[in-house]
């Protein structure tokens, strides 16, 4: 009997342990990324393209290029759905495939769906169990569905991994550097305007505004799909502002890069000076420790400080420019004109009416409750907020170039 029991229970937890559900890999499609756009005259719903990973084609070495596998590694389908779930649903039926979100990545909404407004998906990926919150929200000019089926992962077979290096770059702040999480968060609060990367895939549709002096000279101030690049490969490039969970205007990149740089989520870029001299200065410039935000809510005016910390290494520049005794002079004149960058890029936050670097997080603390802070009405006293920027600026790691 003693033995029977023992037996007993040893097939019960062989059965606890078992996995009723394990599926095969094969048998599963890894949806990488959505896009959303709007349905054609008289269709309801919206146009749902699933961009799935190809099992076969990625071989996950880290050290091999992509090549023909990473051209092929992903595919696209699209179908007229209500939301996400339902396109799901009708594309199990479609591809031999059951297709899950837990690798998806990227979430893209077609320029006509972001002004009409997102808050209706909002819902579905905030309830679902696989959508992680650490993906990506981009707003495409053209459609979702061209962007996607222009994706041609070329140095990577992993396309999650690809959009990882595009969306996570640390090295370039033409893109604001915010999750998803952020724009749940701050979509629908008043401390807080929400911003999404722009995508797109066409070619260039204007000539782009260059720098003649000062930041980033003779760079152009894009935004997605106005780079010439030869083709019409993909873009991400300038953000989209939105005011509630609706579009309102479109930010280019370098903008961007002030705005990652208020927000302190600016890591390094090179950036090249011009005051005068016939050859730009190029600095890699890297933000050494976070803005210092003060917010003075005592008047109906707002009062804000904030102080940005900036180093760089010289990289290129003329002899007359990068002198020792220039140096100092130097500095100054590039703090000058980062400050200058960062007023106008304000100001012009101020006429949208909409707090995106986030000093209502720091206003709501000088409020003893959360009612007290709604009162005083931040999104409205924004607008006339007298706001004063200071930039410490240095230059290191000179080395015998300012002898030369």
């Amino acid at each position: 009997m003693k033995f029977l029991k023992i037996a007993v229970i040893v097939l019960i937890l062989v059965c606890f342990a078992s996995c009723k559900d394990a599926q095969e890999p094969e048998t599963l499609g890894y949806v990488v990324a959505i896009g959303i756009d709007m349905p054609k005259d008289e269709e309801k719903g919206y146009n749902i393209t699933l961009q799935f990973a190809n099992p076969d084609k990625i071989s996950g070495g880290s050290n091999e290029s992509g090549g023909k596998g990473g051209e092929e590694s992903i595919e696209n389908i699209s179908v007229l759905a209500p939301d996400i779930y339902p396109a799901i649903n009708i594309a199990n039926h479609i591809i031999s495939k059951k297709f899950v979100l837990s690798h998806t990545k990227l979430i893209v909404f077609s320029d006509e769906v972001a002004k009409k407004g997102v808050s209706e998906f909002l819902e579905t990926i905030n309830r679902s169990v696989e959508i992680r919150p650490n993906i990506y929200f981009a707003v495409c000019k053209g459609t979702a569905k061209e962007f996607l089926e222009a994706v041609n992962p070329k140095t990577e077979v992993n396309p999650v991994r690809y959009y990882t290096m595009i969306f996570e770059n640390d090295y370039s702040g033409f893109i604001p550097q915010n999750m998803s999480r952020d724009f749940f968060l701050f979509f629908s609060s008043d401390e807080k305007g929400a911003v999404v990367p722009i995508c797109a895939a066409m070619k260039k549709e204007k000539e782009p505004e260059y720098a003649d002096s000062g930041y980033q000279y003779e760079v152009g101030d894009y935004t997605a799909g106005e780079i010439e690049t030869g083709s019409s490969e993909i873009q991400v490039a300038g953000m989209a502002v939105f005011d509630g969970d609706k579009k309102i205007a479109e930010i280019g990149d370098i903008k961007t890069e002030i705005f990652n740089i208020l927000t302190g989520e600016y890591q390094s870029s090179y950036v090249s000076y011009n005051f005068g001299d016939e050859t730009p200065v190029t600095v890699m410039q890297m933000q050494k420790k976070r803005p210092k935000i003060r917010v003075d809510t005592s008047s109906k005016t707002p009062k804000i400080e904030i102080t940005l910390f900036l180093e760089s290494e010289i990289t290129q520049g003329s002899t007359k420019g990068i002198i020792e005794n220039e140096l100092d002079a130097f500095s100054e004149v590039a703090a000058a004109e980062i400050t200058r960058q960062a007023m106008e890029f304000l100001e012009e936050t101020k006429m949208l009416g909409t707090d995106i670097v986030g000093f209502g997080s720091v206003a709501k603390r000088k409020f003893k409750t959360i009612g007290d802070f709604e009162a005083y009405n931040w999104k409205e006293r924004y607008k006339t907020a007298q706001i004063d920027v200071k930039v410490e600026f240095s230059v290191r790691r000179t080395g015998l170039v300012v002898r030369s």
